[in-house]
């Protein structure tokens, strides 16, 4: 009988206790570490153990690793002192800070997002502090925190989470007028940002409403959660800010949406169409400035142009940022995002 003895066979091992059983499901600390039986009584070898919430790892000499590292699939992930995954943690070592993502991961040329900053983990997965990097041709600086200058928390999650933008819809409508349309200089000299001001309609239905009522007012293009639809031709002038803004602006609505993570989605769509726009009309990234610039709200065309008392969208960005973000979101920032896709172009 066997007792207080492995048995290999078949390609596995086992192992018999004092009494002679056979380890099932249990646990057995030797001199090499801690290895696991499992209801077959197999030693769990090069496998994955996954109880109590936490995620284990046992070697191939059945030995669970215990405050270990374990590369795998081109990652590297962590086992703590007992033995559990390192999982949305960090770990701090030779003088340096790391973070393990929810999949047990090492954060490695990956953004970070948490207490309303944005931080960056280099490519030996290292927290960056003190320093420049260039990430897609922008400048960062990581102060001594760590923190990195593009620190408002909306424009954080969406680089850290990695937003993709929606592609361009043209879907030109033929009953908007083309004659007598064009811009004061022949072409756009910036773009108006605005929002409808309708919490309960979809891009869709703001389209359908332009449309039919378009001797009031039309603009360019739409954009939402989802969708970036153009609906007139941008190289003619539309009229929705005013006699002013509109012999010199492009100009697209934000349908208003409810969430954070819509708001956000929303936002980089916002920002990647309009460096499209400048990038397509040969413009640089520039907020108004004293009536100058190529980046404008309704409420700046107000403001410096006249022609027009519409302050968006100004509340509708400051509402949706304070109440599902904790932040504050205004023109310096979107420019901020625009920039990011622009230099991309």
């Amino acid at each position: 009988m066997y007792q207080n003895k492995y048995y290999t066979n078949w390609g596995n091992t086992y192992y018999f206790g004092a009494d002679g059983s056979r380890y099932s499901n249990k646990f057995f600390d030797n001199a090499n570490g801690t290895s696991y039986f499992d209801v077959n009584g197999v030693r769990y070898e090069d496998n994955f153990y996954t109880n109590w919430g936490n995620v284990y790892y046992f070697g191939d000499n059945g030995a669970r690793l215990d405050n270990q590292f374990y590369s795998n699939w081109n990652n590297l992930y962590y086992f703590g002192n007992d033995g559990a995954r390192y999982t949305n943690q960090f770990y701090s070592n030779w003088g340096n800070l790391y973070y393990f993502g929810n999949d047990g991961a090492r954060y490695t040329n990956q953004f970070y997002s948490n207490w309303n900053n944005l931080y960056y983990f280099g490519d030996n997965g290292v927290l960056l502090k003190n320093t420049h990097f260039v990430y897609n041709f922008i400048d960062f600086y990581a102060n001594n925190q760590g923190i990195l200058n593009l620190s408002n928390s909306i424009n954080a999650y969406i680089i850290a989470n990695g937003f993709r933008h929606a592609n361009v819809e043209t879907l030109i409508w033929g009953g908007y007028p083309t004659a007598d349309m064009q811009y004061r200089t022949g072409s756009p000299e910036g773009v108006v940002v605005h929002e409808t001001a309708n919490k309960n309609d979809s891009i869709e239905g703001e389209i359908n409403y332009a449309q039919n009522n378009y001797e009031n007012a039309f603009v360019h293009s739409y954009v939402d959660a989802s969708r970036i639809i153009n609906v007139a031709n941008t190289d003619l002038k539309c009229w929705g800010s005013g006699p002013f803004g509109n012999q010199r602006f492009v100009q697209f609505e934000q349908v208003e949406v409810h969430d954070a993570y819509s708001f956000a989605s929303e936002l980089n769509n916002a920002a990647y169409y309009t460096a499209y726009l400048l990038n397509q009309y040969g413009l640089k990234v520039q907020t108004e400035s004293n009536g100058v610039g190529t980046i404008w709200s309704h409420h700046n065309v107000t403001e410096y142009l006249g022609g027009t008392d519409h302050t968006d969208p100004d509340g509708y960005w400051s509402t949706n940022a304070s109440k599902l973000f904790g932040a504050n979101y205004n023109m310096d920032t979107f420019a901020q995002l625009v920039e990011y896709y622009y230099v991309q172009f």
